[in-house]
């Protein structure tokens, strides 16, 4: 007999069912790369990572039922996007202060990210494209409608 889902509002069972899937998908696109070669991995990544964890238990926590999963939830959307904000400002922003007013450099930043999650499509690199896709753009969105829906759900 299949447990019985989550108990709740439509839309904790929305934000829930959103952070268990995309933690996991996160979870899958980073573990073979840290299995392979952990030295690989950037500091970046190392901290994605640290914020999945607590987003992955948290998943588990409400396929559980367990009062507690909105405070890991909360705490893994909210690190992961500071984590996403502060690589964005880093490595695409930053170095372009030196000569341009913060809103160019925002602008350019953005434009240079489309370009780079077009260009494998373009290549014909499909699963390349989609997996770019899904960590540079996809996953920072659900986070960010995660984060949204707990404030909204009184989480």
């Amino acid at each position: 007999m299949p447990a019985a889902p989550p108990q709740g509002s439509r839309a904790e069972y929305s934000v829930g069912s959103l952070a268990l899937t995309s933690w996991t998908v996160l979870m899958a696109a980073l573990l073979p790369g840290l299995v392979a070669d952990p030295l690989d991995f950037t500091l970046w990544h190392w901290l994605v990572f640290a914020s999945a964890v607590p987003g992955l238990a948290g998943g588990a926590l409400w396929v559980a039922q367990h009062r507690r999963w909105r405070v890991l939830v909360r705490y893994a959307a909210y690190f992961y996007l500071s984590v996403m904000s502060a690589r964005f400002f880093a490595e695409s922003v930053g170095w372009q202060l030196d000569f341009a007013q913060l809103a160019d450099g925002l602008r350019f930043a953005f434009w240079m990210k489309g370009q780079q999650l077009v260009h494998p499509f373009s290549q014909g690199r499909l699963l390349e494209g989609l997996g770019l896709t899904f960590y540079e753009a996809l996953m920072p969105a659900c986070q960010l409608i995660v984060a949204i829906g707990m404030a909204w759900t009184r989480g």
